[in-house]
Protein backbone atom coordinates (compact mmCIF):
# COMPACT_ATOMS: atom_id res chain seq x y z
CA UNK A 1 0.00 0.00 0.00
CA UNK A 2 1.36 3.65 -0.71
CA UNK A 3 1.28 5.65 2.41
CA UNK A 4 3.26 8.31 0.22
CA UNK A 5 -0.23 10.44 -0.65
CA UNK A 6 -1.56 10.24 2.90
CA UNK A 7 2.11 10.94 4.17
CA UNK A 8 2.32 14.30 2.22
CA UNK A 9 -0.96 15.52 2.91
CA UNK A 10 0.09 14.89 6.68
CA UNK A 11 3.01 17.23 5.84
CA UNK A 12 0.57 19.84 4.17
CA UNK A 13 -1.85 19.65 6.97
CA UNK A 14 1.13 20.03 9.30
CA UNK A 15 2.62 22.82 7.22
CA UNK A 16 -1.04 24.78 7.51
CA UNK A 17 -1.42 24.38 10.36
CA UNK A 18 2.15 25.78 11.81
CA UNK A 19 1.43 28.98 9.34
CA UNK A 20 -1.57 29.34 11.56
CA UNK A 21 0.02 29.36 14.56
CA UNK A 22 2.82 31.17 13.29
CA UNK A 23 0.00 33.92 12.40
CA UNK A 24 -0.04 37.49 15.42
CA UNK A 25 -2.90 37.44 17.15
CA UNK A 26 -5.02 40.23 15.98
CA UNK A 27 -5.61 42.75 19.30
CA UNK A 28 -7.14 45.63 19.95
CA UNK A 29 -6.38 48.93 21.56
CA UNK A 30 -7.71 52.12 22.78
CA UNK A 31 -5.77 53.32 25.59
CA UNK A 32 -4.22 56.59 24.45
CA UNK A 33 -5.35 60.05 23.92
CA UNK A 34 -8.44 60.27 22.37
CA UNK A 35 -9.08 56.53 22.31
CA UNK A 36 -12.75 54.46 22.80
CA UNK A 37 -13.57 51.58 21.98
CA UNK A 38 -16.24 49.06 24.19
CA UNK A 39 -16.51 45.66 24.43
CA UNK A 40 -14.65 43.36 21.52
CA UNK A 41 -16.07 39.96 21.51
CA UNK A 42 -14.41 37.77 18.85
CA UNK A 43 -16.90 35.56 16.24
CA UNK A 44 -14.94 34.00 13.95
CA UNK A 45 -11.93 33.73 11.63
CA UNK A 46 -10.85 37.72 12.05
CA UNK A 47 -14.56 38.87 12.79
CA UNK A 48 -15.29 40.37 15.70
CA UNK A 49 -18.24 42.66 17.24
CA UNK A 50 -17.17 45.69 18.59
CA UNK A 51 -19.58 47.51 21.33
CA UNK A 52 -19.22 51.27 20.74
CA UNK A 53 -18.72 53.19 24.14
CA UNK A 54 -20.71 55.69 24.29
CA UNK A 55 -22.05 58.41 26.39
CA UNK A 56 -24.57 59.56 28.87
CA UNK A 57 -25.18 62.72 30.91
CA UNK A 58 -25.72 63.04 34.75
CA UNK A 59 -29.07 61.46 34.79
CA UNK A 60 -28.12 58.65 32.86
CA UNK A 61 -29.81 59.84 29.49
CA UNK A 62 -29.57 61.01 26.07
CA UNK A 63 -26.36 58.31 25.23
CA UNK A 64 -24.98 58.98 22.02
CA UNK A 65 -22.60 56.56 20.58
CA UNK A 66 -20.59 58.69 18.16
CA UNK A 67 -16.93 58.42 18.90
CA UNK A 68 -14.61 55.55 18.15
CA UNK A 69 -10.97 54.68 18.00
CA UNK A 70 -8.85 52.47 18.34
CA UNK A 71 -5.76 50.49 16.72
CA UNK A 72 -5.47 46.59 15.55
CA UNK A 73 -2.12 45.00 15.89
CA UNK A 74 -1.31 42.42 13.94
CA UNK A 75 -4.38 42.37 11.02
CA UNK A 76 -1.24 42.70 8.30
CA UNK A 77 -3.33 41.42 5.02
CA UNK A 78 -5.99 39.85 6.55
CA UNK A 79 -9.58 40.09 5.47
CA UNK A 80 -11.31 41.83 8.84
CA UNK A 81 -14.52 42.09 9.12
CA UNK A 82 -16.23 44.02 12.46
CA UNK A 83 -19.41 44.88 13.31
CA UNK A 84 -19.93 47.93 15.43
CA UNK A 85 -22.87 47.11 17.80
CA UNK A 86 -24.35 49.47 20.54
CA UNK A 87 -24.94 52.15 18.25
CA UNK A 88 -28.94 53.20 19.80
CA UNK A 89 -29.20 56.11 22.01
CA UNK A 90 -31.41 59.16 22.84
CA UNK A 91 -30.63 63.12 21.48
CA UNK A 92 -32.63 65.64 23.23
CA UNK A 93 -34.66 63.13 25.43
CA UNK A 94 -35.95 61.04 22.28
CA UNK A 95 -35.25 57.77 22.26
CA UNK A 96 -34.03 55.65 19.60
CA UNK A 97 -31.51 57.64 17.90
CA UNK A 98 -28.37 56.74 16.37
CA UNK A 99 -25.55 59.09 15.30
CA UNK A 100 -23.83 55.91 12.82
CA UNK A 101 -25.81 54.62 10.50
CA UNK A 102 -26.18 54.08 6.65
CA UNK A 103 -24.07 56.67 5.18
CA UNK A 104 -21.21 56.01 8.08
CA UNK A 105 -18.07 55.59 6.48
CA UNK A 106 -15.05 55.53 9.12
CA UNK A 107 -11.72 56.16 8.60
CA UNK A 108 -8.33 54.21 8.74
CA UNK A 109 -5.03 55.26 8.67
CA UNK A 110 -1.40 53.58 9.16
CA UNK A 111 0.28 56.63 10.42
CA UNK A 112 -2.22 58.46 11.83
CA UNK A 113 -1.63 61.66 9.86
CA UNK A 114 -2.91 60.21 6.41
CA UNK A 115 -6.29 59.04 6.90
CA UNK A 116 -8.96 57.90 4.16
CA UNK A 117 -12.65 57.12 4.18
CA UNK A 118 -13.73 53.45 3.82
CA UNK A 119 -15.41 52.88 0.46
CA UNK A 120 -18.68 51.49 -0.17
CA UNK A 121 -17.72 48.14 -0.97
CA UNK A 122 -16.26 48.10 2.40
CA UNK A 123 -19.41 49.29 4.76
CA UNK A 124 -22.41 47.56 4.86
CA UNK A 125 -25.27 48.49 7.00
CA UNK A 126 -27.75 45.66 8.96
CA UNK A 127 -31.24 47.84 9.64
CA UNK A 128 -32.84 45.37 11.99
CA UNK A 129 -29.93 44.91 14.36
CA UNK A 130 -28.88 48.85 13.71
CA UNK A 131 -25.33 48.16 13.27
CA UNK A 132 -22.16 48.71 10.99
CA UNK A 133 -19.92 45.96 9.47
CA UNK A 134 -16.79 47.05 7.88
CA UNK A 135 -14.73 44.58 5.71
CA UNK A 136 -10.99 45.53 4.78
CA UNK A 137 -7.81 44.11 4.48
CA UNK A 138 -5.01 45.91 5.93
CA UNK A 139 -1.83 46.79 3.82
CA UNK A 140 -0.03 47.31 7.30
CA UNK A 141 0.17 45.31 10.66
CA UNK A 142 -0.53 48.63 12.18
CA UNK A 143 -4.34 50.19 11.41
CA UNK A 144 -6.21 53.22 13.13
CA UNK A 145 -9.44 53.28 12.96
CA UNK A 146 -11.82 55.97 13.71
CA UNK A 147 -15.12 58.02 13.28
CA UNK A 148 -13.27 61.07 11.66
CA UNK A 149 -9.67 61.70 11.78
CA UNK A 150 -8.97 62.18 15.28
CA UNK A 151 -7.83 66.20 16.60
CA UNK A 152 -6.47 65.77 20.19
CA UNK A 153 -5.09 68.65 22.94
CA UNK A 154 -2.05 67.47 22.32
CA UNK A 155 -2.23 68.82 18.11
CA UNK A 156 -3.78 71.88 19.18
CA UNK A 157 -0.66 72.91 21.44
CA UNK A 158 1.90 72.01 19.39
CA UNK A 159 -0.27 74.36 16.67
CA UNK A 160 -0.29 76.94 19.03
CA UNK A 161 3.66 76.37 19.82
CA UNK A 162 4.69 76.95 16.67
CA UNK A 163 2.50 80.50 16.32
CA UNK A 164 3.30 81.17 20.09
CA UNK A 165 5.51 83.98 19.10
CA UNK A 166 3.36 85.34 16.40
CA UNK A 167 3.00 89.47 16.60
CA UNK A 168 -0.79 88.88 15.11
CA UNK A 169 -1.51 86.31 18.13
CA UNK A 170 -2.04 86.41 21.97
CA UNK A 171 -3.39 83.55 24.08
CA UNK A 172 -4.70 83.37 27.44
CA UNK A 173 -6.07 80.97 30.03
CA UNK A 174 -9.97 81.59 30.75
CA UNK A 175 -9.69 78.92 33.22
CA UNK A 176 -9.22 74.98 33.84
CA UNK A 177 -11.25 72.42 33.08
CA UNK A 178 -12.33 69.96 36.00
CA UNK A 179 -8.83 67.69 34.71
CA UNK A 180 -6.64 70.94 35.14
CA UNK A 181 -6.23 71.28 31.71
CA UNK A 182 -6.24 74.85 30.81
CA UNK A 183 -8.97 76.47 28.01
CA UNK A 184 -7.66 78.97 26.03
CA UNK A 185 -8.56 82.02 24.44
CA UNK A 186 -7.23 83.57 21.36
CA UNK A 187 -6.94 86.85 19.98
CA UNK A 188 -5.95 87.22 16.45
CA UNK A 189 -5.71 90.99 14.92
CA UNK A 190 -3.67 93.50 14.41
CA UNK A 191 -2.59 95.09 17.24
CA UNK A 192 -1.18 98.49 16.24
CA UNK A 193 -4.49 98.74 13.96
CA UNK A 194 -6.46 100.69 16.42
CA UNK A 195 -10.04 101.70 14.63
CA UNK A 196 -13.22 102.62 16.05
CA UNK A 197 -15.08 101.23 13.28
CA UNK A 198 -13.09 97.34 14.10
CA UNK A 199 -15.28 94.39 13.99
CA UNK A 200 -15.63 91.65 16.45
CA UNK A 201 -15.83 88.15 15.39
CA UNK A 202 -15.80 85.52 18.28
CA UNK A 203 -15.49 81.58 16.93
CA UNK A 204 -15.60 78.46 18.89
CA UNK A 205 -15.04 74.89 18.40
CA UNK A 206 -15.50 71.72 19.87
CA UNK A 207 -17.80 72.07 22.29
CA UNK A 208 -18.74 68.32 21.66
CA UNK A 209 -15.53 65.97 21.77
CA UNK A 210 -16.91 63.94 18.78
CA UNK A 211 -17.05 66.51 16.13
CA UNK A 212 -13.38 66.45 15.59
CA UNK A 213 -14.08 68.11 12.08
CA UNK A 214 -14.16 71.48 13.72
CA UNK A 215 -10.97 71.63 15.07
CA UNK A 216 -9.81 70.76 11.64
CA UNK A 217 -11.87 73.40 10.52
CA UNK A 218 -10.85 75.61 12.96
CA UNK A 219 -6.85 74.98 12.48
CA UNK A 220 -7.77 76.27 8.77
CA UNK A 221 -8.88 79.66 10.70
CA UNK A 222 -5.85 80.00 12.44
CA UNK A 223 -3.39 79.19 9.21
CA UNK A 224 -5.40 81.40 7.31
CA UNK A 225 -5.18 84.27 9.24
CA UNK A 226 -1.53 84.22 10.56
CA UNK A 227 0.11 83.05 7.47
CA UNK A 228 -2.25 84.26 4.59
CA UNK A 229 -0.78 87.93 3.00
CA UNK A 230 -4.48 88.30 2.30
CA UNK A 231 -5.79 87.86 6.01
CA UNK A 232 -3.40 90.38 7.33
CA UNK A 233 -5.68 93.31 5.93
CA UNK A 234 -8.80 91.44 7.19
CA UNK A 235 -6.72 91.96 10.72
CA UNK A 236 -6.44 95.52 10.34
CA UNK A 237 -9.78 95.82 10.50
CA UNK A 238 -11.48 92.71 12.21
CA UNK A 239 -10.35 91.19 15.78
CA UNK A 240 -10.73 87.38 15.93
CA UNK A 241 -11.31 85.88 19.07
CA UNK A 242 -11.66 82.63 19.07
CA UNK A 243 -12.11 79.34 21.79
CA UNK A 244 -10.44 76.76 19.83
CA UNK A 245 -11.46 73.59 21.81
CA UNK A 246 -14.12 73.71 24.24
CA UNK A 247 -14.28 70.66 25.80
CA UNK A 248 -10.07 69.32 25.62
CA UNK A 249 -10.85 67.03 28.66
CA UNK A 250 -13.71 65.01 26.49
CA UNK A 251 -11.34 65.08 23.62
CA UNK A 252 -8.66 63.42 25.33
CA UNK A 253 -10.67 60.68 26.84
CA UNK A 254 -12.24 60.24 23.50
CA UNK A 255 -15.81 61.44 25.29
CA UNK A 256 -18.62 62.23 23.12
CA UNK A 257 -20.72 65.53 24.12
CA UNK A 258 -20.37 65.50 28.15
CA UNK A 259 -17.96 66.80 30.74
CA UNK A 260 -16.91 65.06 33.09
CA UNK A 261 -19.78 65.67 35.53
CA UNK A 262 -22.10 64.43 32.94
CA UNK A 263 -23.33 68.46 31.09
CA UNK A 264 -23.50 69.01 27.75
CA UNK A 265 -21.46 71.95 27.10
CA UNK A 266 -23.36 73.19 24.47
CA UNK A 267 -26.72 72.23 26.13
CA UNK A 268 -26.56 74.68 29.56
CA UNK A 269 -25.85 77.90 28.78
CA UNK A 270 -28.64 79.33 30.84
CA UNK A 271 -28.44 77.54 33.52
CA UNK A 272 -24.43 77.21 34.90
CA UNK A 273 -23.70 75.45 37.51
CA UNK A 274 -19.88 76.57 38.04
CA UNK A 275 -18.65 73.69 40.08
CA UNK A 276 -19.78 71.56 37.52
CA UNK A 277 -19.37 72.87 34.03
CA UNK A 278 -16.40 75.05 34.44
CA UNK A 279 -16.18 74.67 30.82
CA UNK A 280 -19.41 76.77 30.48
CA UNK A 281 -18.74 79.28 32.63
CA UNK A 282 -15.58 80.53 31.93
CA UNK A 283 -16.50 80.87 28.02
CA UNK A 284 -19.71 82.79 28.65
CA UNK A 285 -17.41 85.18 31.32
CA UNK A 286 -15.43 85.71 28.40
CA UNK A 287 -18.03 86.26 25.79
CA UNK A 288 -20.10 88.17 28.08
CA UNK A 289 -17.54 90.79 29.05
CA UNK A 290 -17.16 91.95 25.39
CA UNK A 291 -20.96 91.49 24.72
CA UNK A 292 -21.78 95.32 23.59
CA UNK A 293 -18.65 94.81 20.64
CA UNK A 294 -19.62 91.54 19.46
CA UNK A 295 -20.46 92.09 15.33
CA UNK A 296 -20.98 88.17 14.93
CA UNK A 297 -20.43 84.95 16.82
CA UNK A 298 -20.10 81.02 15.16
CA UNK A 299 -19.58 78.24 16.78
CA UNK A 300 -18.75 75.01 14.73
CA UNK A 301 -20.00 71.57 15.09
CA UNK A 302 -20.47 68.50 13.16
CA UNK A 303 -23.59 66.74 12.23
CA UNK A 304 -24.30 63.64 10.18
CA UNK A 305 -26.33 64.42 7.44
CA UNK A 306 -26.57 68.18 6.74
CA UNK A 307 -25.03 71.35 6.31
CA UNK A 308 -26.91 74.37 8.19
CA UNK A 309 -26.57 77.92 9.81
CA UNK A 310 -29.16 78.15 12.89
CA UNK A 311 -29.21 81.12 14.60
CA UNK A 312 -31.46 84.37 14.84
CA UNK A 313 -32.77 85.53 11.53
CA UNK A 314 -30.82 89.27 10.19
CA UNK A 315 -29.20 90.47 7.71
CA UNK A 316 -25.40 89.32 9.12
CA UNK A 317 -26.62 85.41 9.08
CA UNK A 318 -28.29 85.53 6.05
CA UNK A 319 -25.42 87.37 4.08
CA UNK A 320 -23.27 84.78 6.14
CA UNK A 321 -25.09 81.79 4.96
CA UNK A 322 -25.09 82.96 1.32
CA UNK A 323 -21.46 83.63 1.04
CA UNK A 324 -19.97 80.36 2.65
CA UNK A 325 -22.60 78.38 0.07
CA UNK A 326 -21.41 80.75 -2.35
CA UNK A 327 -17.64 80.69 -1.60
CA UNK A 328 -17.04 76.89 -0.02
CA UNK A 329 -18.55 73.39 0.28
CA UNK A 330 -21.06 74.52 2.30
CA UNK A 331 -23.80 72.67 1.09
CA UNK A 332 -27.30 74.56 1.79
CA UNK A 333 -30.90 75.27 0.58
CA UNK A 334 -32.54 76.64 3.38
CA UNK A 335 -31.16 80.04 4.40
CA UNK A 336 -30.99 80.33 8.20
CA UNK A 337 -32.91 77.22 9.86
CA UNK A 338 -35.36 78.77 12.40
CA UNK A 339 -33.74 78.94 16.05
CA UNK A 340 -36.30 77.44 19.07
CA UNK A 341 -36.03 79.32 22.10
CA UNK A 342 -33.99 76.15 24.08
CA UNK A 343 -33.66 72.67 22.81
CA UNK A 344 -36.05 70.90 24.85
CA UNK A 345 -39.22 72.29 25.68
CA UNK A 346 -39.94 72.55 29.78
CA UNK A 347 -36.13 71.87 30.71
CA UNK A 348 -34.37 74.74 32.28
CA UNK A 349 -30.54 74.32 31.64
CA UNK A 350 -31.10 73.09 27.96
CA UNK A 351 -30.17 76.65 25.63
CA UNK A 352 -27.79 76.15 23.33
CA UNK A 353 -24.55 78.75 23.13
CA UNK A 354 -26.45 80.79 20.64
CA UNK A 355 -29.90 80.20 21.75
CA UNK A 356 -28.83 82.05 24.93
CA UNK A 357 -26.19 84.51 23.57
CA UNK A 358 -29.50 86.02 21.70
CA UNK A 359 -32.15 85.27 24.68
CA UNK A 360 -29.83 87.56 26.97
CA UNK A 361 -27.40 89.94 25.23
CA UNK A 362 -28.92 89.91 22.16
CA UNK A 363 -25.77 89.02 20.29
CA UNK A 364 -25.87 88.29 16.46
CA UNK A 365 -24.86 84.39 17.50
CA UNK A 366 -25.41 81.48 15.04
CA UNK A 367 -24.70 77.54 15.25
CA UNK A 368 -22.92 76.17 12.01
CA UNK A 369 -23.02 72.19 11.73
CA UNK A 370 -20.94 70.88 9.15
CA UNK A 371 -22.09 67.21 7.79
CA UNK A 372 -19.37 64.40 7.70
CA UNK A 373 -21.71 62.43 5.16
CA UNK A 374 -20.79 62.78 1.23
CA UNK A 375 -20.44 66.26 0.17
CA UNK A 376 -21.81 66.72 -3.66
CA UNK A 377 -19.81 69.66 -3.76
CA UNK A 378 -16.31 67.70 -3.48
CA UNK A 379 -15.48 64.06 -4.53
CA UNK A 380 -16.61 62.23 -1.44
CA UNK A 381 -16.25 62.43 2.40
CA UNK A 382 -14.67 65.84 3.81
CA UNK A 383 -10.94 64.65 5.12
CA UNK A 384 -8.42 67.15 7.15
CA UNK A 385 -7.69 69.58 3.64
CA UNK A 386 -11.45 70.08 3.16
CA UNK A 387 -11.90 71.03 6.62
CA UNK A 388 -8.99 73.50 6.68
CA UNK A 389 -10.22 74.81 3.51
CA UNK A 390 -13.59 75.69 4.50
CA UNK A 391 -12.34 77.20 7.65
CA UNK A 392 -10.21 79.34 5.43
CA UNK A 393 -13.13 80.12 3.59
CA UNK A 394 -15.28 80.67 6.37
CA UNK A 395 -12.57 83.31 7.34
CA UNK A 396 -13.59 85.00 3.92
CA UNK A 397 -17.13 84.61 4.12
CA UNK A 398 -17.31 86.54 7.07
CA UNK A 399 -14.90 89.67 5.76
CA UNK A 400 -17.05 89.80 3.10
CA UNK A 401 -20.16 89.94 5.02
CA UNK A 402 -18.33 92.85 7.28
CA UNK A 403 -16.23 94.26 5.07
CA UNK A 404 -18.60 95.35 2.49
CA UNK A 405 -19.11 98.72 1.12
CA UNK A 406 -22.86 99.92 2.07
Amino acid sequence: MNMLPSLLLLIGLTIVQAVALAQPAVTFHADFEGGSLGEVTRVGESHWRCAVKGESDWDNRNRQASWYYFRMQGAKDQTITLELTKLLGEYNFKPGAHAIRAGTRPVISYDRTDWRHLTDDEVSWNEKATELILNFTPERDTIWVAHLPPYLPSDLENLLAAYQDHPLMTKKSIGKTPQGRKMWQLTVTNPEAQTEDKKEVWLMARQHSWEAGTSWAMEGIIRYLLDSAQAKGLLDKITFQIIPMGDPDGVARGGVRFNEFGHDVNRNWDLVIAEEMPEIQAHKAAVTQQAGQIDLFVTLHNTELADYLQGPDLPVGQKLWQAMVDNTSFESNEGIRPMPHTTTAGKKGRMTVNQALWAEYQIPAYLMELKIQHVKKLPGRRLPPDWRELGRGLVKSIAEVLLEKP
